[in-house]
């Protein structure tokens, strides 16, 4: 039970928030922790950029794609399996379990708060928001974070995607390498097979693709070279997801286009 009021990031007083340098740190120690604990977690999101791009932190910055707290929270995927561990790993931690949350959707979603950082946000098995962003066995693929294809995905299924998360694949075309594996790099090959058995997803991808094209204009944290080679980058995609065979599933659904709605109506707010 509960010993301690939830309290939002937001409502914490500047001077009593934890520095990034916090969030840093508490990313990898609670990974360390589950590591020991037979438990799979990986970051995502804004912390995740952090430790793949260290050197790079300061064009994040001035893209000026986080507010005056930096970072709000940490998000994890983890696996399924590990969900009815994870109360008890996390409160050895220092974190308690917002029972409303685990209530409602326990099987795919948990919030702890009260620790050192004031929320954590683990995700079981896939990002379920407009598009699925599936998990199943590539949480080990890197250390500490998921995939920088996945964090890609994780931005493209937004079919009202907005500045901060346009901001963000923006980056990812920036200080990224592309390839065929996911070694340090964006897989090409996983995303282009991803959307080609689900016209849905491909269509709201690709349209946020030309959504980047001509949003990386207004942003004045690029210069003009970085912007052409955004563009360009988001060329490659599109050429690649176009290349990629499609089945049958796909060309099915995709004489129905956009007359039927093609995306679920949830939402990703970080």
């Amino acid at each position: 039970m509960s010993t301690k009021p939830f309290i939002l990031p937001k409502d914490i007083p500047l001077d009593q928030y934890p520095k990034p340098e916090a969030f840093l740190a508490e990313g990898k120690r609670i990974i360390d922790a589950a590591r020991q604990a037979d438990i799979v977690m990986r970051v995502m999101g804004p912390l995740a950029l952090h430790y793949y791009f260290p050197e790079q932190i300061e064009l994040y910055a001035r893209l000026e794609r986080l507010g005056e707290r930096y970072f709000t929270d940490i998000d994890y995927a983890a696996y399924g399996k590990n969900s009815g561990k994870m109360p008890k790993f996390m409160e050895t931690l220092g974190y308690e379990c917002d029972l409303p949350t685990m209530m409602s959707s326990g099987k795919t979603r948990h919030i702890y708060y009260a620790g050192p950082v004031p929320m954590i946000d683990v995700f079981f098995d896939k990002l379920d928001y407009c598009h699925e962003v599936l998990y199943k066995d590539r949480l080990e693929l890197d250390p500490y974070s998921v995939t920088l294809a996945d964090i890609m995905l994780q931005k493209l299924q937004i079919w009202e995607i907005n500045d901060k998360d346009l901001k963000d694949i923006e980056y990812l075309l920036t200080t990224a390498e592309i390839g065929d594996d996911d070694t340090d790099k964006i897989n090409q090959t996983y995303i282009a097979r991803r959307f080609a058995d689900d016209w849905g997803f491909w269509y709201t991808a690709t349209t946020n693709f030309g959504r980047v094209k001509e949003h990386v204009d207004n942003v004045p944290a690029f210069t003009p070279e970085q912007r052409q080679h955004i563009k360009d980058r988001c060329d490659q995609f599109l050429a690649r997801i176009e290349a990629e065979p499609k089945t049958k599933g796909w060309n099915k659904r995709a004489k129905k286009g956009t007359s039927k709605l093609w995306y679920n109506t949830g939402f990703s707010d970080w």
